[in-house]
């Protein structure tokens, strides 16, 4: 559709590439490209070099093409992989950051410590991820598994963890409220006003002329009314990152 589900949006990103001393020089390893939205924005943002992956090869696809049409295909590429396997060698990187894919793996230790091994020492490793703001009741875990498509999150104290035991050090923990209000601003300030507009038309469209679209839709909103009393406050996300030593 065009649209990131990143939370923070376009501020998060900046925030990930100063945390992780991003600039022109770097050769940054971009963890869940999806459609190549923030791959695009961050290398006009900071001109770095970026290879992203995705372990969706439409999803690789999308953003090749998405770059090349933005005249950044000299500098920005796409590959499929799975980030509990990178196909890296050791200390490739400058940076690697993640935003809402970490959560999702069965072994996040497993994955961070992928992430740790190709980030070349002195490198830094950056991850936006949802977050629960206090400890969540058995009902929230299972309410976020099932209805947002097998998301895991962590606790902040829980993410922090995950860097440290990797053995990153200097490391960064900032979680944080998830606003509804905020949220779509800023989807709409990193997808850009016309694209957002393009993408809302889109699903205008489909949702009319498409009954099982109609009905995935009509489920989803039933499915909200459902939502339990504690998620919004307990589910947020947060900044994290830390430095290869």
């Amino acid at each position: 559709m065009g649209i990131t589900k990143h939370a923070g949006g376009l501020g998060a990103t900046k925030e990930l590439l100063e945390l992780c001393h991003v600039d022109s020089d770097s050769f940054l390893l971009i963890i869940g490209c999806g459609s190549g939205i923030s791959a695009c924005r961050i290398a006009k943002i900071s001109g770095c070099r970026i290879l992203g992956i995705d372990i969706s090869k439409r999803m690789v696809e999308v953003s090749a093409a998405r770059a090349k049409k933005q005249g950044l295909d000299d500098r920005v590429e796409f590959r499929v992989a799975d980030a509990q396997n990178l196909p890296f060698e050791d200390n490739t990187f400058d940076a690697v950051i993640s935003e809402s894919v970490t959560a999702f793996p069965e072994n996040k230790e497993k994955t961070i410590n992928e992430y740790t091994r190709v980030v070349k020492k002195g490198g830094h490793i950056g991850l936006n991820e949802v977050t629960w703001m206090d400890t969540p009741s058995i009902e929230l875990i299972e309410y976020g598994i099932s209805a947002i498509g097998g998301v895991k999150p962590e606790t902040a104290g829980n993410w922090k963890k995950l860097l440290e035991n990797a053995g990153l050090q200097d490391i960064v923990s900032r979680p944080r409220k998830l606003k509804k209000m905020e949220q779509a601003i800023n989807e709409v300030k990193l997808s850009g006003i016309t694209n957002s507009f393009k993408a809302i038309g889109r699903m205008l469209w489909l949702y009319f002329t498409r009954p099982a679209y109609r009905k995935a839709i009509n489920d989803m909103v039933k499915d909200a009314r459902d939502i339990p009393k504690d998620f919004t406050k307990c589910y947020g996300y947060g900044i994290y990152a830390g430095k290869k030593p």
